[in-house]
């Protein structure tokens, strides 16, 4: 018989718990607070699936696409009262499992 393929840490977490060690790990958290607190950047508390007011005038639901627009490419589309140039673009950084960790994360706040 042969054994069965190992299995790696990540792969046996469940995606909350991955997501709060990668945001964790990638330092997101020394700008944003995992509540609704504005510090540097916005706070996560409650926001997934609610209405996001942009420095533009409009809004934007956060859904999973804003989520993840929003870490890729963190100027295009700026909540209202933040600079832009601020937070960087963790594109090249998160690849699509962990992106998908950390949105699950997000959305458990």
């Amino acid at each position: 018989a042969t054994a069965a393929p190992a299995t790696t840490a990540a792969q046996v977490q469940d995606p909350v718990t991955r997501g709060r060690q990668l945001v964790a790990d990638l330092g997101c958290v020394a700008c944003h607070a995992t509540d609704q607190k504005r510090t540097v950047g916005p706070g996560w508390g409650g926001v997934s699936g609610h209405e996001v007011q942009l420095a533009d005038g409009t809004t934007v639901t956060a859904d999973e696409a804003y989520l993840v627009r929003s870490i890729r490419q963190p100027d295009a589309q700026i909540v209202a009262g933040y600079p832009p140039h601020v937070m960087p673009s963790y594109d090249a950084l998160i690849d699509e499992a962990d992106m998908q960790a950390i949105v699950a994360y997000l959305r458990s706040l």
